[in-house]
């Protein structure tokens, strides 16, 4: 027979234990919330750090392109050996924006998720078009260059949101300029868009 002064053993009360595993729960969803944060900021750096890096390579496209103008003028004979300034001929002040077409087999208006060329539109992630306008008519001209992609990270097709472009009609998309008005850049929340410019010569060779 236990004694009436023996202390009771050690241990914890159905409440304490469920207080316990009430603040648990608590902190697990804050750090799993943290976790959903920090992998959506990291998937947004990804996706813009490519698309600059895509805009980037077509700036570098258009500057070798620009090796081959070698004569002033407006015609399309002063601009023929060039694969995407040859759209300037003819045109007295700037072009629409339009989907460059290389005729390199390796290079392409579209980019896959990690910035790879690729013209199959189940791939494409990435679109990149063009526009031109002289500075100077028949020999200097600027080039707008502008890479647009589909967000990921948000639910398409939401009827909250007019402005909403569903995954599947992006990656389905032939990267027309058509295209990117329809979405409206700058007002489809779930589309972004980079720009850059850069200006061009005819090259004098002696």
């Amino acid at each position: 027979m236990k004694g009436l002064g023996q202390r009771k053993q050690p241990g914890f009360t159905l409440i304490e234990v469920m207080i316990a595993i009430g603040i648990m729960t608590v902190g697990s969803l804050g750090i799993l919330s943290m976790h959903h944060a920090v992998s959506g900021a990291n998937r947004s750096a990804h996706e813009m750090n490519t698309a600059l890096a895509i805009t980037e390579r077509w700036v570098e496209r258009i500057e070798r392109d620009s090796l081959s103008w070698t004569e002033q003028g407006l015609n399309s004979s002063a601009l023929a050996g060039t694969a995407y300034l040859s759209q300037l001929a003819g045109t007295v002040s700037a072009t629409d924006w339009f989907r460059p077409m290389p005729t390199d087999v390796n290079e392409s208006y579209g980019f896959d998720y990690f910035g790879g060329d690729t013209r199959v539109a189940g791939d494409i992630k990435y679109c990149t078009n063009l526009r031109l306008s002289w500075l100077r008519q028949g020999s200097s001209a600027r080039v707008d260059v502008r890479t647009f992609w589909y967000r990921a990270g948000h639910v398409p097709g939401s009827a909250t949101h007019s402005k909403w472009v569903a995954g599947t009609d992006f990656r389905g998309a032939a990267c027309g300029a058509a295209t990117a008005d329809g979405w409206e850049l700058g007002l489809a929340p779930n589309v972004d868009v980079i720009f850059a410019s850069t200006v061009v010569t005819w090259l004098r060779r002696i």
